[in-house]
């Protein structure tokens, strides 16, 4: 049986080597995408505490701005609400979203005067921090996680003070070991 040289190039598929190399493109592709995935991951996971952030900021302006009496009538000095702990505990929360209770209706007396709520799921842990009355008042608004639970901690911070008797924040947010 002869082999015609024209039924061999007539053949159709392709050849190992044409194989291979799209086998090794395939892998670098992979190899320079799954790594960015995985960071666009994390910094998407971090605008759920810039979001949250923000509305603690609003919220206390707003509480600052109310004036509140006391039960004589007298006008309470403008503040803003007490301090409250991390909210869960920093032990508690990683790279699997988690609830707690910022129920404003059966939370902490702080994130009910903030009307601050959630009660989807979430991936850090929220404190606040407040001093001083009237133009010495200031506030500090945090966010921590661990989204890879390595220990280290992803922080973002937002400050607040007085001047003229108005809040103003702080120019953004302090972000330390954004995506950890």
């Amino acid at each position: 049986m002869v082999i015609d040289m024209m039924t061999l190039r007539n053949r159709k598929g392709f050849t190992l080597i044409e194989l291979m190399i799209v086998v090794a493109i395939l892998g670098i592709l992979a190899a320079v995408a799954i790594p960015a995935f995985l960071k666009y991951i994390k910094r998407s996971k971090t605008s759920e505490a810039t979001m949250n952030l923000r509305k603690l900021f609003d919220s206390s302006v707003s509480y600052f701005s109310t004036e509140f009496v006391n039960a004589n009538g007298g006008r309470v000095t403008a503040r803003f609400p007490v301090s409250a702990a991390s909210n869960p505990g920093p032990g508690d929360i990683g790279n699997t979203r988690t609830t707690t209770d910022f129920n404003v209706e059966t939370g902490s007396l702080t994130w009910s005067a903030l009307n601050f709520g959630m009660s989807d799921p979430h991936y850090y842990t929220y404190q606040y921090d407040s001093t001083g009355t009237t133009a010495t008042a200031a506030f500090t608004a945090s966010a921590f996680g661990n989204l890879d639970r390595d220990g280290v901690y992803s922080t973002f911070v937002r400050f607040g003070t007085i001047a003229n008797m108005e809040v103003r924040g702080s120019e953004g947010l302090y972000m330390q070991s954004e995506l950890e």
